[in-house]
């Protein structure tokens, strides 16, 4: 029978009692792809090689690259299609892409890689599943390869258009993804990009048996992404690859368990579009970047370009002297860890504090990249431990806002541990918080009680952030006293599971933050966190834990994990925040 993916994630059916049968053994899949492992590939290959009505028999890496016209032809065929503005914008893109793989490679050498190897024969090792690397897989050898391979079903995961010779060798037939609606968009080009000039309201994901036309197969699963206010080309790029590989998996999954059966395309509609040049792409690109930066509020108190060079070389001045310190930590077993604070991700102007997924999921990227993400638990004990080895990052959401749901995918797609600080009377309630309603953001909503309760459920931590986001620098000890006793019940109504961990709403140092109110919070809580920034270094008696607001770009947050807390700190002595780690935080 065939089925659609809804709102809610899950593949349903269209029709009831068509094409059924009793579940087979472990369906035997064979993976056509090419060019380099993705992050957003590796995970979905993972969980093929896990998945138990599966037997992912080999994963076949195309490297065939089709022939480039010569140089000289490529730039004639260029101008006389844009104009010599082309040429300027070639010239400009190559030299910023130099430049960014250099940067790469010095910030490699002075930064070991700490996330796991992201190549094909790494995946193999950790698999155990068979990666064939072939120069051209519709090569006869290929094609005798793959036919030894007896598969049941073929899954293609990006490359080129593949023939019949290939697509027709697997039992079942072969599955392929289309991150577009069909038949509307068949073709190639960006996620989201003809779409947008459309003015279309939707993108969509679509899962369809391949055929030697483009995207014209019977689809088995869709899903539809609406489009945001400030989404650009890169955050739909991120929500189409996570919910793809989500329906991805189910589609294969009903293929394993006897339905194979899907809708076939209206033939008489649709249009293929080839894909548009470099040029077009980056004028889009730049034209939704300045709309996005226009609309989000939180965008527009951004550094200017000055005073950014300015930062990065005095960061790159003292970078020798950081990673010197860096290293001479972790030596003595006191490596920091760095505990981030978000309140907002998502692609609207949700209020002042938001951050646009595609930045979030690139700062996510770069940690797993060069540093271990842990627990809040696990971070607190490493701490009370009094030994760390590793320079380590804990991500933690304050307020609870319901507009972090794709934050929450990304973060259950990759694994990420994350804490959530609720004001727990708000996400009873459903009311709106004082701080956002001042600023005039009537949208900016909390979460309710069932999604708290599935977050718990799913093993992320909740944690207290008070009854109704209370200033307790203002508050009295018989106040504070009553928000600090009431929050822990409420929470553990919702979660299943009394908080151990607080933060301070606010979180500032001697200003939403007494002493007395830090006594009463240590009092209820076995954990306090505040919000003024710094690190985090082992002691066994550890109770209160600095956190740091979330970076503004991934450039921003190497720096806070290399140490820099601004040029006059470090050369006071201040880097790492060793000379203010024993202050209190009232």
């Amino acid at each position: 029978m065939a089925g659609h993916l809804c709102g809610d994630g899950r593949v349903r059916p269209d029709r009831p009692g068509d094409a059924g049968g009793s579940p087979p053994g472990r369906l035997g899949v064979v993976v056509f792809t090419g060019g380099p492992l993705s992050d957003v590939n590796r995970v979905f290959f993972e969980r093929l090689a896990r998945d138990p009505l599966l037997r992912l028999e080999a994963i076949m890496v195309d490297g065939y690259a089709r022939p480039r016209r010569p140089l000289a032809v490529r730039v004639l065929r260029g101008i006389r299609r844009d104009g010599w503005r082309w040429l300027l914008f070639k010239l400009v893109t190559l030299t910023g892409a130099l430049a960014r793989a250099a940067a790469a490679l010095v910030f490699d050498l002075a930064h070991p890689r700490a996330g796991s190897d992201e190549s094909y024969e790494a995946l193999e090792r950790a698999t155990g599943v068979r990666v064939h690397r072939v120069a051209d897989i519709q090569s006869e050898e290929s094609l005798a390869l793959i036919r030894s391979l007896r598969p049941q079903l073929g899954v293609i995961v990006g490359g080129r258009i593949f023939s019949d010779a290939l697509i027709t060798i697997p039992e079942h037939g072969t599955l392929n993804i289309h991150k577009r609606k069909v038949p509307e968009y068949r073709g190639g080009g960006p996620v989201g990009y003809w779409e947008i000039l459309a003015g279309e309201r939707s993108i969509g994901v679509t899962i369809h048996y391949a055929t030697s036309h483009v995207d014209a197969g019977p689809v088995l699963a869709e899903a539809t992404i609406p489009i945001e206010e400030c989404d650009t080309l890169e955050s739909l790029a991120v929500k189409a690859d996570i919910t793809g590989a989500r329906l991805y998996h189910d589609a294969i999954r009903r293929v394993a368990s006897g339905d194979r059966g899907a809708v076939a395309q209206d033939s008489s509609g649709g249009t293929t579009y080839r894909s548009p040049g470099d040029l077009d792409v980056w004028r889009l690109r730049r034209r939704l970047r300045r709309q996005a930066r226009r609309a989000m509020p939180g965008a527009q108190d951004s550094p200017s370009w000055l005073v950014r060079g300015r930062v990065l070389a005095q960061y790159l001045t003292l970078l020798p002297w950081l990673i010197h310190v860096r290293r001479r930590l972790v030596a003595r077993h006191r490596a920091p860890i760095c505990i981030f604070f978000y309140h907002v991700v998502a692609n609207r102007p949700v209020n002042h504090l938001c951050l646009p997924l595609e930045e979030f999921a690139g700062q996510m990227a770069f940690l797993r990249r060069y540093y271990e993400i842990v627990s809040l638990d696990e971070a607190v004990g490493r701490l009370r431990s009094e030994r760390t080895g590793r320079i380590a990052a804990a991500i933690t959401f304050d307020d609870g806002y319901r507009d972090n749901g794709w934050a929450i995918e990304y973060l259950r797609y990759f694994g990420i541990p994350a804490a959530f600080f609720v004001s727990a009377g708000h996400v009873r309630e459903g009311t709106r918080f004082e701080h956002d309603r001042r600023r005039g953001f009537e949208g900016a909503l909390p979460m309710g009680e069932a999604e708290i309760r599935s977050l718990a459920a799913e093993g992320f931590l909740i944690g207290s952030h008070g009854v109704y986001h209370e200033d307790f620098g203002t508050l009295d000890a018989a106040a504070a006293e009553q928000v600090l006793r009431r929050s822990p019940g409420m929470i553990a109504d919702m979660s299943g599971r009394i908080p151990e961990h607080f933060s301070f709403p606010k979180g500032q140092r001697g200003v939403n933050i007494t002493r007395e109110s830090f006594e009463l919070a240590t009092k209820h809580f076995r954990y306090v966190y505040s919000a003024y920034g710094g690190y985090n270094f082992p002691h066994a008696d550890l109770r209160h834990f600095r956190r740091v607001g979330h970076a503004g770009d991934v450039l921003e947050l190497a720096m806070v994990m290399d140490g820099y807390t601004g040029f006059r700190q470090c050369v006071a002595g201040n880097a790492w925040g060793i000379a203010t780690e024993a202050l209190p935080p009232f």
